[in-house]
């Protein structure tokens, strides 16, 4: 894993296109891919994971469109947004069934944050996590 604007990301290698998987930023999508909400986990004192899955029918083989799609997320101190400490966007592949998992730092240890997840016009639900205390 390398470390960019205290963001961990996945490995070079699987940010290169898989054959001609283009990612787009302006996917079209058969229902809201939010379906399967946000997630968030393994707090650290200064950040924690996100993570989500675009899936309008999750029980039909997902249902997004077949290239990569970028994947917009936020982090703020508050529930409106207004605050927003931390953003960035990583590629949801066909080969991780359309997933992202982004691990967030250098935020404020033992804090609350809420955090969401944006792909072309949609929104998913605000999470609420929190960072470990020192």
């Amino acid at each position: 894993m390398r470390q960019t604007s205290d963001v961990m990301e996945e490995p070079e290698e699987a940010l290169e296109p898989l054959g001609d998987e283009a990612a787009t930023a302006h996917p079209t999508f058969v229902g809201y891919p939010f379906t399967l909400g946000v997630a968030s986990g393994s707090p650290r004192p200064r950040g924690f994971v996100l993570w989500t899955r675009l899936a309008p029918d999750p029980l039909h083989g997902g249902g997004v469109e077949p290239n990569a799609v970028v994947v917009r997320w936020e982090v703020a101190e508050d529930e409106r947004f207004a605050r927003v400490v931390k953003s960035g966007s990583v590629e949801a592949r066909r080969a991780w069934a359309h997933s992202v998992h982004v691990e967030v730092t250098g935020l404020e240890p033992s804090r609350w944050y809420f955090y969401r997840f944006m792909a072309g016009s949609e929104v998913s639900p605000v999470g609420r996590t929190r960072t470990a205390p020192p």
